[in-house]
C-alpha cells in the first residue's frame, strides 16, 4: 500500500511538478513611420515615389501592376504565451498587421493610397 502511496505520489509530481510556461512577443517588417505624427502629408497627384521613400524608406515589396509601380509596407508585431504541461497544453497567440500601400501612375506620382485600419501604434527604436 505504501508502495502505491509513492508511485502515486511520484507520478503526481512529476505530471504537476514540470509545468513549462512561455511568452513572447515579436515585432518584424519595416517600421511603421507612417503612423508617426512627424510624417509628411500623401497628397494624389502631387507626392511622388522619392517623397514616400524618402519620408517612410524603401518598402517591404514593389509591386508592378500593368507598368504602374506599388510600394507595400508590412509592419506586424505578435504576442503570446501559453502553459505546457504533460497532460494539458493551452496556447494563445495574437497578431496585428499594419500596412500602407501606395498606388502610382506611369510617372511615379500617387495615384492613391491606403493605410490599414488597425494599427500597431508607431514606436521609434531606441539607439
Amino acid at each position: 500500500m505504501k508502495i502505491r502511496m509513492l508511485i502515486l505520489m511520484v507520478l503526481l509530481a512529476v505530471v504537476f511538478g514540470l509545468p513549462g510556461c512561455a511568452s513572447y512577443e515579436r515585432t518584424s517588417g519595416v517600421e511603421n513611420t507612417w503612423r508617426s505624427k512627424d510624417v509628411p502629408t500623401f497628397e494624389k497627384g502631387v507626392t511622388t515615389q522619392a517623397d514616400v521613400i524618402k519620408a517612410l524608406g524603401p518598402p517591404s515589396q514593389i509591386i508592378t501592376l500593368q507598368d504602374k509601380p506599388v510600394f507595400y509596407y508590412l509592419h506586424e508585431h505578435r504576442e503570446g504565451g501559453g502553459v505546457f504541461l504533460l497532460v494539458f497544453n493551452y496556447a494563445k497567440d495574437k497578431a496585428v498587421y499594419d500596412r500602407a500601400v501606395f498606388f502610382f501612375d506611369a510617372d511615379g506620382v500617387i495615384e492613391d493610397y491606403s493605410l490599414s485600419k488597425e494599427g500597431v501604434p508607431y514606436e521609434p527604436e531606441s539607439e
